[in-house]
């Protein structure tokens, strides 16, 4: 299940964008596995733990952040999303 969630990931982060609305983001990454509201700014995290093997450095996590502001996107970054997904 890692798989296939990670190449969602990837594929939604890629077409990431400033200004794009919350429900955009919503459609593309789904239900967030976080949310913080900061000084009027909301930040939604996506987060997916996949198990490499052992030879290939165990247990790997990818994560997107996206900050908003009235429901649209202000910035954004990620963890490991340049990690290949195999």
């Amino acid at each position: 299940m890692g798989f296939f969630k990670a190449n969602k990931m990837m594929n939604g982060y890629s077409k990431l964008k400033l200004g794009m609305s919350k429900d955009e983001v919503l459609r593309m990454f789904g239900q967030p596995t976080g949310v913080r509201n900061i000084n009027g700014v909301t930040m939604m995290t996506w987060k997916n733990s996949e198990f490499k093997g052992a030879m290939r450095g165990g247990t790997m996590v990818r994560e997107v952040i996206v900050d908003f502001e009235n429901d649209v996107v202000v910035g954004y970054d990620s963890r490991n999303m340049d990690r290949s997904t195999w």
